[in-house]
Formats: C-alpha cells, structure tokens, sequence
C-alpha cells in the first residue's frame, strides 16, 4: 500500500500523528529528495533502516517506468516531498496515477500545505484559485498574470524570494488599488504577514519563501494590457521592446531602436 504523507513546510511540530506512524512503519520511502527526508526522518528520531528511493520532478516518468506494481502492493510505502503536501506544486500525481492505473491501493493523509494556510491567513473571503509558480519572464508570465487579475477570484500562488520583488513591481502597475497579502517563511522563526493595497506594498527583505495571495477586487473590468500600457511599464527597453513586438507586427529589434531614440 502507498501512503502520501505531507511534511512541514517549517515548524517540525506540525507533523501528524498519522504521518509519523506512516514513515515509522514504512517498508520503502519515496522521496523528491533523499537526503532531505533522511534528514527529517533523523530530526524526528525515526529510524532510517528503510529503502529509499528518488523521485522528483526530473526522473518521475522514467522511475515509474522501471517500477513493479507488486512492490507498491505488498510493502508498506511512503511518498514524500521536501516539504508540505505531495502533488501540490510538488511531485506525487503520478504516482497517484500509478496506483489507480495498476489497482494498488493508496491513501493520501492531511496535513500541512502553504497555499491554504496562506488563503487561511489572508482574511479574504470567497472562491480561490491556486496559480503555482508564474512563467519566469516574457510573454507568457504577462498573459498568466492578466489570467489572474481578471479571473474574479481571489488568487494564491507562489513566489520565489528572487522574482517577489519584481512581482509586487508587476501587481503595483497592473492592479495598485487591489488587496494584497504576503506570507513569508510560514511556520517558521522568521514568519511574516504583511497586506495591503498593491501600490503600497514594501518589502523589509526578500529572503525566503514566499506565498502571494490576490484579493478578487470589486472591479472585473478586463485588465488585459494594450500597446500604450506596456509602453508606459516602467520595464528595462530590451524587455519591453520583446513584450511589444507579441502584439505588434514589429520586430523586437525594431521597437528597440525606437524606443532608444526616444
């Protein structure tokens, strides 16, 4: 039988009874990250007298290909990320898909995840919708965010410390008098809310995990930028100029001469 345990996200106090009974007992550990759940698996004074196996993102596929159903079927198994709940931005569907396709049973146990904990912690009220990572850069990260704002219900997603800062610049020039609330570091020492209107957003420091969650605001009307709005984005020219040219019949190196020459 396959067990999907979720692990914290920062305070070691948050993991279940039922979850420590799982990994106590089982036979086989799945793991985004051995070393990670070795090392939790030493903090919680269980045994490591188990077999380990990596599965992350990279190799999930070609692990699942390799792997006999009756292993799944007659061992004590135990699926975990690096922290927080399987298949939630993290690995785990697969697997779980595994299971339904080969009749092995499984069961996913509850416990801690940050999105949720975050919508919890925002105050906000109404329907959510949980956005994982934004597209790094470009065109694609531009469309996704306008998928958001319009969507007319409230947003949680993620954000590295490396890219919070530009996306509060992104939230400031799109949407500044929305409802924002940031969760840093939840659960751990250095736990931080901070919420207000988007354009009066500042953060003390960027480091840590973040997660971002958007209020649904009470306009609807379509926030989808025009040529003029992201001439006036406050972007370096080079970005800008590639962000013109999507929907323009411009090259990229066209509008940037332009934009040099004022």
């Amino acid at each position: 039988m396959l067990s999907l345990v979720p692990t914290p996200i920062g305070n070691l106090k948050d993991i279940s009874q039922r979850a420590l009974e799982a990994l106590k007992t089982a036979q086989i550990i799945f793991c985004e990250d051995t070393r990670i759940t070795k090392k939790l698996l030493n903090l919680l004074e269980i045994p490591l007298n188990k077999e380990f196996i990596s599965m992350h993102s990279h190799n999930e596929k070609e692990a699942l290909s390799k792997l006999n159903p009756e292993l799944l079927k007659t061992k004590e198994c135990v699926y975990v990320s690096d922290a927080g709940m399987p298949g939630i931005s993290d690995p785990g569907s697969k697997l779980i898909q595994y299971c339904q396709k080969n009749g092995i049973p499984y069961t996913v146990i509850p416990g801690a995840n940050a999105a949720l904990t975050a919508y919890v912690a925002s105050g906000f009220e109404g329907e959510f919708c949980f956005w994982m990572f934004l597209p790094h850069k470009g065109k694609e990260r531009l469309d996704k965010l306008n998928e958001i704002i319009n969507s007319g219900k409230i947003a949680v997603l993620y954000e590295s410390p490396h890219r919070i800062e530009k996306l509060i610049k992104e939230l400031k020039e799109l949407i500044p008098q929305r409802e924002v609330f940031l969760a840093k570091e939840m659960t751990k020492v250095h736990e931080t809310y901070i919420k207000a209107k988007a354009k009066d957003l500042n953060l003390p420091n960027t480091k840590g995990e973040w997660v971002v969650v958007i209020d649904n605001g009470e306009s609807k009307k379509d926030l989808t930028l025009t040529y003029d709005d992201i001439l006036n984005l406050s972007l370096p020219p080079k970005e800008k100029s590639k962000l013109l040219a999507k929907i323009s019949d411009k090259s990229a190196k066209e509008i940037y001469k332009e934009l040099q020459n004022g």
